[in-house]
């Protein structure tokens, strides 16, 4: 048998938040992404989703990666690759951050295409690129 609310004790308990395990009538908590919350685990919930969201930085190297494969990759793909492991090393410090798999994408396409393009200016400042066409 359910015993009073946290809030009111006068009335029946309903709901059990998902935060705290407490025990609230249905006007104490509310809906939250499949969880039900009261007051204060709500703000907690909403807080820390808002944290996570804000991390941007894996994105960022991706993108510089991305774009450095078709144009200005000597100067992009070193940025990419410095973003990605900024990023990687945010992420294990914390690892509730997101975009671990976008960090390690930024990297080693930032590699890759930061070693392709040493080797085409390579070619062509010694004049072998004759060679390959």
């Amino acid at each position: 048998m359910p015993g009073p609310c946290a809030n009111h004790p006068g009335v029946e308990a309903t709901k059990t938040c998902a935060g705290c395990r407490r025990e609230f009538c249905e006007g104490c908590v509310v809906d939250l992404g499949g969880w039900t919350y009261c007051g204060s685990c709500k703000n907690a919930a909403v807080a820390a989703s808002q944290n996570v969201q804000e991390f941007k930085l894996p994105r960022e190297a991706l993108t510089y990666a991305i774009v450095g494969i078709f144009c200005c990759g000597i100067i992009l793909e070193p940025i990419a690759i410095w973003k990605g492991l900024d990023a990687l090393n945010q992420i294990k410090r914390n690892p509730q951050l997101p975009g671990k798999g976008t960090a390690t994408a930024a990297v080693v396409i930032g590699s890759i295409f930061l070693l392709f393009n040493i080797g085409y200016l390579g070619l062509v400042m010694t004049g072998n690129l004759a060679r390959f066409r």
